[in-house]
């Protein structure tokens, strides 16, 4: 998911930014640890570690019952930073990008927001189109179909004709739940994006190189 910063004052710079996360190892107070992963150019990348309590029922030996108990276990996950582009994205989900907004609070002091692109799978295809990237719409997944008021509902299927899809793209636009696209990076390269109604982008793909991905569609969005 793709957020722009809105910063009321002068957001921390690059430098500042380093020294701040470098600096912030793991916190037994806030639950979270930081550490940078690559600083490529304008982007950091930074791997949060974090600590979440949740309960088992363990067995007590003594008293022959089982008993709750809480425990902490942990996990983590990746977010950005680009500061050319003023903006954050996330590998994640909308729980992480909050939990993003709660790390920036604690670590940087600066006042700001961060603002979800608005961004929906009739502009994204758009987008394709405008800047002539090779696609296919391979999915499409409506939350209120009407077919002739005889059939209504939700509705899902695989596209076999482009022109068909392009038509329920067009016609839900505010109703579309998720679209696949097939996107022709060059000839022996492609993948699969899906676009989702709240700006969030998923991408399927046999290459592990998640960040030339991830920089393929910041050119299609913010270029």
């Amino acid at each position: 998911m793709f957020h722009t910063i809105d910063a009321s004052e002068n957001f921390v710079d690059k430098q500042e930014f380093f020294d701040a996360i470098s600096a912030f190892r793991f916190d037994e107070n806030l639950g979270f640890g930081l550490s940078i992963q690559d600083d490529n150019d304008d982007t950091f990348k930074i791997k949060v570690v974090k600590r979440s309590a949740t309960f088992i029922n363990d067995y007590d030996n003594e008293l022959n019952e089982f008993v709750r108990k809480q425990i902490y276990v942990f996990s983590d996950f990746q977010f950005c930073l680009d500061f050319k582009l003023n903006i954050v994205y996330v590998y994640g989900g909308i729980s992480h990008i909050n939990y993003v907004k709660y790390i920036l609070r604690n670590v940087i002091k600066t006042s700001f927001n961060l603002v979800p692109i608005e961004l929906t799978a009739y502009s994204f295809y758009e987008m394709l189109l405008e800047k002539e990237i090779s696609n296919k719409i391979e999915n499409i997944t409506i939350s209120h179909f009407n077919y002739q008021n005889e059939l209504v509902g939700r509705f899902s299927g695989i596209v076999i004709n482009q022109a068909a899809g392009l038509n329920l793209l067009e016609t839900y636009k505010t109703d579309i739940v998720k679209v696949s696209f097939l996107i022709q990076v060059s000839e022996t390269e492609q993948f699969i994006l899906h676009a989702l109604p709240n700006g969030a982008l998923k991408f399927l793909s046999n290459s592990d190189d998640v960040e030339f991905l991830t920089d393929y569609l910041k050119n299609i969005i913010f270029s």
